[in-house]
This record gives structure tokens, sequence and C-alpha cells, in this order.
């Protein structure tokens, strides 16, 4: 089952964060995860939530994205996004039909 992360960042130095970007990229790839939602525009909302920078990335399952989120590897990357960002971040599985 698909499994996705979904991440809201509040940028607070964008210099950094480039350079995060800039790593961060490849090992979704190398994690076999795919960007469905990379800080687009966003066109409507009912609440008073606005996120900065959403991003939501696809797992073909949930071992791989959890993989990604808690490897040794990928670590010193995802402390840059904490360090350059306010950020929240979940694990989520998709939806199974029956």
């Amino acid at each position: 089952m698909s499994t996705y992360v979904v991440v809201d960042n509040e940028v607070h130095n964008g210099e950094e964060y480039k350079k995060y970007l800039e790593l961060i990229t490849p090992t979704v790839e190398q994690y076999n995860g795919k960007y469905v939602i990379r800080a687009g525009e966003i066109l409507f909302s009912d609440t008073t939530w606005r996120p900065d920078r959403l991003v939501v990335i696809e797992f073909a399952n949930k071992t791989d994205a959890l993989q990604w989120v808690t490897s040794e590897d990928v670590k010193p990357i995802h402390d840059m996004r904490r360090a350059n960002a306010t950020s929240k971040l979940i694990v989520i599985e998709g939806f199974e039909e029956y």
C-alpha cells in the first residue's frame, strides 16, 4: 500500500534551505519515493492554515517511507531541514480499497 510523507515547512533561512533541497532530492529516489506535491501554489483554503512550503512524497510502502525518515544516512539532511525551517512531518498510509 502506498504510504506518504507529508511535510509542512515554514522556511526561515532560504539560502541554507536551498542547500538542503539539493541534498534531500536524490535521497527520495534512493528510497523509491516520488514527489506528488512540492510547494505548489495553494489555490483555495477554508481554514487559516497557510503552509509556507507543503510537500507530499509517495512511497510504494510504509517500509520505504519509514526507512527514508529514520535512515542514519539521511538524518544529517533532515537535521538541515529542521535547522532552517519550522517543520512538521508525518508518515501516513494511503487508502486501501477493499
